[in-house]
């Protein structure tokens, strides 16, 4: 049985949702606060009505509660016209759908979103593992924080919710991209750990050197574990995205494998998008 939250919606919305709701989902309603406990839950569906004041504000802390996970975030509307969902899709929003829709058309769409992710195959742990490893390793020796690994989950979207990313390029035998994606209050800490300093002396440019530092410490020490393996790969600098809804551009034909690990009750995610070169015939 799916569980689905849907929040604020008025009796007369819950109504027209049930119609185009799919099968075997169980829907529980609740009105929005800065309290929601979505982690159980396999969508949200949050409801907007005429006035869209804080509607970006309510997706940008539901995103921040899902810590990570792949949890769509569907907004919902009851208006015939078209309304400009792009600043709701950079707040966090997985999709925008209006009840003046097909229920037939909506129902298909919010039932992509149920179909459950996958494990990693064995090929996948086998390079998965050492960015496990390693992560834990670096923040423990770099910074004495013990940093649980949590969960994976693959993706093909090169969106990234966080506020700030430390990423690098992989070349060689292998290429792709690796991101570690951080939210500010996090992200101070662990950096003012690594310094021995207060989090309050931590600014934006420390930020920017430490997440930097992380991401490369990550890939060089991982590097090091696949000499003479297939996913053997050389690491360019590193750069930061700084900002909600950043992007980062994956290869084509590749998955990302989000590996989720939690601080104190606080998350942050490493995106592995690794594929070793085909060998010339």
């Amino acid at each position: 049985m799916k569980k689905i939250l849907g929040i604020d919606f008025s009796p007369k919305a819950e109504i027209a949702l049930l119609k185009m709701m799919v099968k075997d989902a169980y829907i529980q309603y609740e009105k929005f606060h800065d309290d929601l406990d979505i982690r159980d839950n396999d969508m949200i569906i949050l409801w907007m009505e005429d006035r869209h004041e804080q509607i970006d504000q309510k997706i940008c802390k539901l995103r921040y509660a899902c810590k990570f996970q792949n949890i769509p975030i569907i907004l919902m509307h009851e208006q015939n016209r078209d309304i400009a969902s792009q600043p709701f899709i950079i707040a966090g929003a997985t999709e925008v759908l209006s009840f003046a829709d097909s229920a037939a058309a909506c129902r298909n769409i919010i039932n992509g979103y149920l179909i459950p992710g996958r494990e990693p195959l064995p090929e996948e742990k086998e390079y998965l593992d050492p960015f496990i490893r390693n992560t834990r390793h670096i923040l423990k020796t770099m910074a004495g924080i013990d940093a649980e690994f949590k969960k994976v989950y693959f993706s093909n979207t090169i969106r990234i919710f966080g506020d700030v990313s430390g990423i690098m390029g992989l070349s060689g035998i292998s290429e792709g991209t690796l991101a570690v994606t951080f939210y500010w209050d996090l992200a101070k800490t662990i950096i003012a750990k690594m310094m021995s300093t207060e989090e309050d002396l931590i600014d934006a440019e420390l930020i920017h050197d430490g997440v930097s530092e992380i991401i490369n410490m990550i890939s060089g020490t991982t590097k090091k574990d696949f000499v003479g393996k297939p996913y053997h790969f050389e690491i360019t600098l590193p750069s930061v995205i700084v900002g909600p809804g950043h992007q980062i551009g994956y290869f084509q034909n590749t998955t990302a494998a989000v590996l989720i690990f939690e601080v104190d009750g606080q998350s942050f995610a490493l995106h592995v998008c690794i594929k070793p070169k085909t060998a010339a015939v």
